[in-house]
């Protein structure tokens, strides 16, 4: 808000009903602006994220639902695996027009709130989400056919990662020892029943480093399965009832939260 000064809008005020996939919502609500938007430039940044391993010009896209109806979609959506679908699912509602990705300073680690930052130095732009994404994963060291939203949106005709069908102006260099959440560590991308694995609900858990959180009970609140609570000041986690959303982790403001 502060960069935007007196142009920031919150496009999240008014929204529309629309149909979604039945599987998770039978309707969504999405920004009015969006939907009646001429234009449309998505302006992402280069990080990663412990349920999708990366974050880019797709995933932006899910900030044109409205408040809490995120972690709604995040509950339906119940597992690492399907939530991919969602994130599909969300951004071709209205797929934008243009993406440019910062990635002057890149988040590496246990992204999306990792205290991880990487000084890569470069702008990222592209009218193909697609392409554009596999490109931050291949510069992170992943193979975008390993992720499920990439494989989603080629299946259904959003686009290619196939190098061989992208024209790429500049060159394209993997970032030496990238750093990657869990779901995505190097050593295991090839092999494909720890792969399967690693998508069960039950591998990563959420906890609170107690050197950086304030008990301010923000994640609390904000759990759309009311799976975290207060104890001795430091919140704790119900294994049982969490979704593994990440929500807590993304919406910390001290960044205390880790994916463990």
């Amino acid at each position: 808000m502060t960069a935007a000064k007196e142009y920031y809008e919150n496009i999240g005020n008014d929204s529309v009903k629309v149909d979604f996939n039945p599987d998770f919502m039978p309707m969504v609500s999405i920004s009015r602006a969006v939907l009646e938007a001429d234009i449309i430039i998505s302006l992402p940044k280069f990080k990663t994220h412990g349920l999708t391993v990366m974050t880019g010009a797709i995933k932006n896209s899910y900030g044109f639902l409205p408040g809490a109806l995120k972690s709604r979609l995040h509950r339906a959506a119940g597992s690492p695996e399907r939530f991919h679908e969602v994130i599909v699912d969300v951004f071709r509602l209205r797929v934008p027009d243009f993406f440019i990705v910062d990635a002057v300073v890149g988040m590496e680690g246990n992204g999306p709130a990792s205290i991880d930052l990487r000084s890569i130095g470069l702008i990222l732009a592209s009218n193909d989400a697609v392409a554009l994404d596999s490109v931050i994963a291949r510069m992170m060291g992943l193979d975008p056919g390993r992720l499920r939203f990439l494989r989603k949106a080629r299946e259904i005709g959003l686009g290619d990662y196939d190098l061989d069908k992208i024209e790429i102006i500049g060159e394209l260099k993997t970032l030496p020892e990238f750093k990657l959440p869990p779901l995505g560590g190097e050593a295991i991308m090839e092999n494909e029943a720890i792969q399967e694995m690693m998508h069960s609900r039950t591998l990563l858990t959420p906890q609170a480093r107690p050197d950086l959180c304030t008990a301010c009970e923000t994640c609390v609140d904000q759990c759309p399965v009311s799976a975290l609570s207060m104890k001795e000041d430091i919140p704790e986690v119900d294994d049982e009832t969490c979704i593994r959303c990440f929500c807590c982790q993304e919406i910390c403001p001290e960044k205390a939260i880790e994916l463990r």
